[in-house]
């Protein structure tokens, strides 16, 4: 079959991908993919490759040059990246900010609790304004 190749090299560099990545992508040799940008053409299976890795209907890389301009499918794998970069760090912030918030937590309640069982051993009363700077 004969494919466009100018359609393919456009779609190919709106994604910012090399040959040898898109070739990889679409399961071909980096040689195969060179010739199919030079004109050459190729069999079925390999344009139904490129289509399925460019994510364009094989009718989009079929054929000749028309001046209608490709429209690519946004991906989701890009969004998908940002997502997963910034999720794992956020997790972990939010994974310390608990781990703090309890333990600070649970020694203000232990301290608390010792000051008040030493108050209760004590024959004397326990009045807080007569604490020193201990808190004893």
């Amino acid at each position: 079959m004969k494919l466009n190749a100018e359609r393919i090299r456009t779609l190919r560099e709106q994604r910012a991908w090399s040959q040898e990545h898109l070739a990889t992508v679409a399961g071909v040799s980096t040689r195969t993919l060179q010739r199919i940008e030079a004109g050459s053409a190729a069999s079925k299976e390999t344009c139904l490759a490129l289509a399925a890795a460019l994510e364009v209907q094989m009718s989009a890389i079929v054929g000749e040059s028309t001046a209608t301009d490709v429209h690519v499918r946004p991906t989701l794998a890009k969004s998908a990246n940002v997502a997963a970069s910034w999720l794992t760090p956020v997790v972990l912030l939010v994974c310390l900010m608990v781990w703090f918030g309890y333990n600070i937590g649970k020694d203000m309640a232990d301290r608390d609790n010792r000051a008040t069982a030493e108050c209760l051993q004590g024959d004397e009363v326990c009045d807080p304004s007569r604490r020193d700077i201990d808190g004893r």
